[in-house]
Formats: structure tokens, sequence, C-alpha cells
């Protein structure tokens, strides 16, 4: 148990130290095919002052009379540093979803049934990154999902680099 702390120990070390361009975000973002709002993470290290690599979780539920619609899709997308802080990206993204027949009032009468469904499908779009303070940072981005059914996704939230 002492030799993998360790090991943990001195991995984060180097990577605190080399890692010069890491950083973390939490986001809250539009979904135009479901119609819902989402929440997401990311995690994103840039390279250098041009080029980066993101991987990002968003979750989503809608309810649209007896049906839910939960939405839980995984992207990494490679980015690109046009101007400044404004980036464009493309990559891939697995969507998983998962719909849920609740029955006649809201579960109450009749039974329940549950169906998920898995597609992969490639990201384009841009985003925008502003400083406020030294290590936290706002964004926009905007990317457009091709899927069998396309959809455009559309957040806002902060990013904090380490």
């Amino acid at each position: 148990m002492k030799k993998i702390l360790f090991i943990l120990a001195f991995t984060t070390g180097i990577l605190s130290t080399q890692a010069q361009g890491f950083g973390a975000s939490v986001s809250g973002g539009y979904l135009s095919e479901i119609d819902a709002i989402g929440a997401s993470g990311d995690l994103i290290y840039e390279f250098n002052e041009k080029w980066g690599v993101s991987t990002n979780a968003t979750f989503a539920v809608a309810d649209e009379k007896s049906t839910r619609a939960k939405w839980f899709a995984v992207d990494l997308n490679g980015r690109y540093k046009v101007i400044s802080e404004l980036y464009v990206l493309a990559g891939g993204e697995y969507l998983n979803i998962t719909l849920k027949q609740l029955g006649l009032g809201g579960g109450s009468i009749g039974q329940e049934s549950e169906i998920s469904d898995g597609e992969f499908g490639i990201n384009v779009g841009s985003g925008y990154k502003y400083n406020l303070i030294d290590n936290v940072s706002i964004f926009a981005e905007a990317k457009y999902v091709i899927l069998e059914e396309g959809y455009f996704h559309a957040r806002l939230g902060l990013q904090f680099d380490f």
C-alpha cells in the first residue's frame, strides 16, 4: 500500500510540474435534440500555445408527458487556438440514450418500460475562453454533433487551470 501511495504521489508531482496547460471545468448548456439543459465536466490539456486536447462528459434529462429521456455523452476533442483564446474543436462522441415510459399517471397506473441505446458521432465547433483571475476563466462553447440525428450543444462554464 505504501508503494502505491508513493508511486501515486510521485506521478502527481511530476504531472503537476510538467503539465503547465492542464485544466478542469464545469458547465451547463442547452442540447437542441431533447430541448433540455445539461451539466458537463471537462478535463483539458494544452500541449503548447496552439494545440490541446479535451475530454468532456455531459448528462441531461428531459421529461415530456409520460416519457423521460436521459442522455449521457462522452467526448474526446482536439483543440486549436485560432486567435488569442478563440479555439476550434473537432473529435468524437459516444452518446448513450435511455428512454423510460412511465405509464399512465406518471407510473402509478400501468407498467414502466425502459429502452437504452448508444451510438458514436463526430463533433465540430468552436469556443472562447476569457480569463477572470490568475487560474480561473469563463468560457462559452458551441458545437454540432453529427450522429444519425445530429444536435446542437451550446454551453457556458468555468475553467480552472492548474
